[in-house]
This record gives structure tokens, sequence and C-alpha cells, in this order.
């Protein structure tokens, strides 16, 4: 029956021990997954808000606690730097290949900035043009996602084999125009490409990390081998 020490200092709003109804915490949820995705204005508008709606009411304790959240959010967002300058929404895809594997990064920019970043390494299992490994990686990035994980525009290394009908599938998830394309200068290209060398520096990490296991899985096979007089 009672909270964990963030409960009691107010680093956590305790559903476990009912301090706020399921329907306060689910709005506290979609606040931080708002916040997250980008959509940051209102979020602070309402903080502060509320912030000067407690000081005029002399509930300083509760005005000062909402002062320092939103201090805490804004230095939070100093942190993330503007990497495009009209408050672009849009996922940034980069390709390295070679013969065997394909790495791949992508950056999800929200509100000109950087929200998240994620990569992989791929087999090239089958003789993909990079192309149509473009095309493939799109379907596997948003096929059965809802309209909201598509952003306004979607910035590749390459465009895929039929961008007109991927154009088409896409706008059909988002339920509006996407802007598939390779951008070509500014802002936009210096970032593609910035996610192009993330790609190839781990491509090359991963090749590096594969040869060392390589390596070790020969060295134990060989004492094996001699251990068990083979």
């Amino acid at each position: 029956g009672r909270p964990c020490l963030l409960g009691y200092i107010g680093k956590c709003s305790a559903p476990c021990v009912g301090q706020v109804s399921a329907d306060e915490h689910r709005r506290i949820v979609e606040d931080f997954c708002s916040f997250l995705s980008g959509q940051t204005a209102p979020f602070l508008r309402r903080v502060e808000k509320q912030m000067r709606a407690a000081s005029d009411r002399e509930d300083y304790e509760r005005a000062a606690r909402l002062r320092d959240d939103l201090r805490a959010l804004e230095r939070a967002l100093e942190k993330t730097a503007v990497v495009l300058g009209d408050g672009t929404d849009a996922d940034v895809l980069g390709l390295a290949l070679d013969d065997l594997e394909a790495a791949v990064q992508v950056f999800h920019v929200r509100g000109g900035r950087i929200r998240g970043q994620r990569g992989f390494v791929v087999e090239r299992v089958e003789d993909l043009s990079p192309a149509d490994l473009v095309e493939h990686l799109l379907q596997q990035l948003y096929g059965g996602q809802p309209p909201e994980a598509v952003p306004r525009e979607i910035l590749v290394s390459e465009l895929p084999a039929d961008p007109a009908v991927t154009g088409v599938w896409l706008d059909g998830i988002r339920g509006s125009h996407v802007d598939l394309r390779v951008p070509q200068r500014g802002d936009k290209k210096d970032l593609l490409d910035t996610v192009v060398r993330n790609a190839g520096q781990a491509l090359a990490l991963h090749k590096t990390r594969r040869a060392g296991d390589l390596t070790a899985r020969s060295q134990a096979l060989e004492e094996l081998q001699e251990a068990l007089g083979l």
C-alpha cells in the first residue's frame, strides 16, 4: 500500500498504489508519447499555463514544481539539436552495401529535431539491387503501421525500383501525400550524407566483430580437436 521512493519524491505518479486513476495515468502516458514524437510546443504551453494558474491561486508549492518541470523539459530540448530548420517531420534512410550484407540506418526527425535512430545489418540473401533493397526496407518499416508512423517526407539515398507505386502505397498508409525523394542540396542532403556515413561505419564495425567471432570460433574448434585427439 505504499509507493516506492520515486513516488514519495514526486518522480512517479504511483499508479500502483492508486495515487492516480487509470484515466489520469493514460493521459500521462499519452503526453509522454506525444512529447517524444515531437509535439513539444503544446505540451510546454500547457505546463506553463498550469504553472501560472497555480501561482494565481497561491499554490506556490505546485507552481514551483511545475516551474522545475518546465525548465527540465527545456533543457532536454536544448540537448536535441535542430538539424532541419524548416521544422520538418521526416525519416532519413541511408544504406551501405557490400556483396554479402547491407547496413541500414534510419534517423527519425520530428519538428526538425532527431527524435530517434535505429540501425541494423541484413544479409543480401537475394541478388537485390540497391533500389530493390530500398523498396524492401520501406515495406518492412511501414507495412502494417498506423498512419502517424509515416512522416510527410522520407529521404532515401536511392529511390526504390518503382518510386511511383511505392509512393502511392505510402500515401495510402498515411492518408495524405508522402514526399519520397533523394535530396540534392541543402540541410537535407547534408543530413542524408551523415546517415549514409553512419551506415558505412556500422557495416565496417559489424564486419570487424564478425571477423573476431570467426577467429575465436576457429580457435575453439582447434582446442577441441587437440583435446579429443581428432
